[in-house]
């Protein structure tokens, strides 16, 4: 369906705002078929053998999930989790009314699998609110290189039972000192890990960190191929949102078989 209907649009559409609209509507509409999700997920599926992985102490079905951008204001998370992705960032997150609707979503329908927030403003906030409803945290810090904004959540962090990993989401300009500052600042500071946005960035940033930070490649995978590059060039996992847009479910399905032939 979203082959023959809804990707010569998303095609079409150079904006990747209304582009990523239209692929969300198709997706509240399949959602509300009864049994969608169950047959979504029987299609798809997001658990072939041989990718799962441990990451951040979380466990992983497969390397690949959903990037911050499409799900912005947390409301289907698990109608997307079921094309194939072994977890899915909702989000960016500005504002705590947004934070807390999607709140509201969570607990009326608790997720399948692993999810992450992704927080762009009002960073100490949203966090504390979303903290016992989501997996892991991803804190944009687009114009706030100085991780300043971490100080206070790593020590909200301290005041929970249940230890959540944080992660940092570099922009895709930053300089190469800021780059070292980031990446020293996180591996002295129990920052868990840092959302890259180009292959230039994971290779510096696995380099640096000798491998032992672990980085998601958030850098326009739309392709098998770009895929497996991200992997090899030091990233644990991948994001794929536009891809997702622009050539619709089955490409996931494509990056999983792509991943899982080369590792036999």
């Amino acid at each position: 369906m979203y082959s023959l209907f809804i990707r010569p649009i998303t095609r079409r559409v150079k904006d990747s705002r209304k582009a990523s609209a239209i692929a969300l509507g198709y997706f509240k509409l399949e959602g509300k078929i009864p049994g969608g999700r169950f047959f979504s997920r029987l299609i798809h599926g997001n658990r072939p053998l041989g990718l799962e992985r441990e990451v951040f102490g979380l466990n992983f079905y497969n390397p690949v999930g959903l990037g911050a951008g499409l799900d912005v204001r947390g409301e289907l998370y698990n109608d997307l989790n079921d094309l194939g992705f072994s977890f899915v960032e909702i989000g960016p997150f500005t504002e705590v009314p947004d934070i807390r609707q999607a709140i509201s979503n969570l607990n009326s329908d608790p997720p399948d699998d692993i999810i992450a927030a992704c927080i762009a403003d009002n960073h100490l906030s949203c966090f504390n609110l979303a903290y016992d409803f989501c997996d892991f945290f991803v804190i944009d810090i687009t114009g706030r290189h100085d991780m300043e904004l971490f100080d206070g959540i790593l020590d909200a962090r301290l005041t929970y039972e249940n230890y959540k990993p944080v992660v940092a989401k570099l922009p895709e300009d930053i300089a190469t000192d800021e780059l070292d500052y980031v990446t020293e600042y996180c591996m002295m500071n129990s920052v868990d890990g840092i959302e890259a946005r180009n292959i230039q960035q994971i290779k510096y940033i696995n380099e640096k960190s000798k491998g032992r930070l672990p980085i998601i490649a958030n850098c326009h995978i739309k392709t098998p191929q770009q895929a497996s590059d991200a992997l090899d060039a030091g990233a644990s996992l991948i994001e794929v949102r536009m891809g997702l847009v622009r050539e619709g479910p089955r490409l996931i399905g494509k990056i999983l078989r792509f991943l899982s032939a080369k590792n036999k």
